[in-house]
């Protein structure tokens, strides 16, 4: 989930490229309806924090609810920013916190590595 689209797009095509099957969203709405629709598909969940419309903590609380599916989820932001309570909360929430910019190399090797701890399925 990423609103600056030539980062998702770059992102994308760098992940597909290793044979990973993305799914892009452009901002929490669009995140949420991948969710609704495609939940048991989704193994990881990587997103930009700052990005304008509903708040991230939308898909976070989405992600969570299911018991069942608890994909790891991985945020990313150049500036985190809120009430010290917020920027908390979203660091309890998440399995890792990346600072942008952001290689992509970088963030491969996070999306690996919370892969290779989920269980063959």
């Amino acid at each position: 989930v990423e609103d600056e689209q030539s980062l998702l797009r770059a992102f994308a095509h760098a992940f597909e490229r290793s044979g990973f099957e993305v799914l892009q969203a452009i901002d929490v709405p669009s995140a949420l309806r991948h969710w609704d629709r495609d939940a048991d598909r989704i193994a990881i969940v990587v997103s930009d924090v700052q990005m304008p419309g509903p708040p991230i903590e939308e898909l976070i609380a989405a992600v969570r609810a299911r018991e069942d599916l608890s994909p790891p989820i991985l945020l990313m932001s150049g500036e985190l920013r809120g009430t010290e309570t917020r920027i908390s909360s979203l660091m309890q929430s998440a399995n890792a916190f990346l600072p942008k910019p952001l290689r992509i190399d970088t963030l491969r090797a996070e999306v690996e590595r919370h892969l290779s701890v989920l269980p063959p399925g």
